[in-house]
């Protein structure tokens, strides 16, 4: 098991640690660890941190509503499967 701790970290790095000559001639900021073309205009670079505020407020959302969920009212759906004779419950 320690050896999967030590090795999984390890590639996942070394892929970003050793960039190809296109990988190389990349803007400053991403030399080394973007492959191809990289932004082009500062749109690009809007549109990127637009879809990272939207993805991390839905997985604020979804863990919020796994871990406290408010579903309490006696009137919710899930209590009419819960209180069922039907299914033995």
């Amino acid at each position: 098991m320690r050896k999967y701790i030590v090795t999984i970290p390890v590639i996942l790095v070394s892929g970003t640690a050793f960039g190809c000559d296109a990988c190389k001639k990349q803007q400053s900021f991403f030399t080394g660890i973007s492959h191809g073309r990289g932004p082009e205009s500062t749109w690009d670079y809007l549109i990127v941190a637009l879809m990272v505020i939207v993805t991390l407020y839905v997985l604020f959302a979804a863990l919020n509503c796994m871990f406290r969920p408010y579903e309490n009212h006696r009137s919710h759906i899930k209590y009419t499967f819960i209180e069922s004779d039907d299914y033995g419950i």
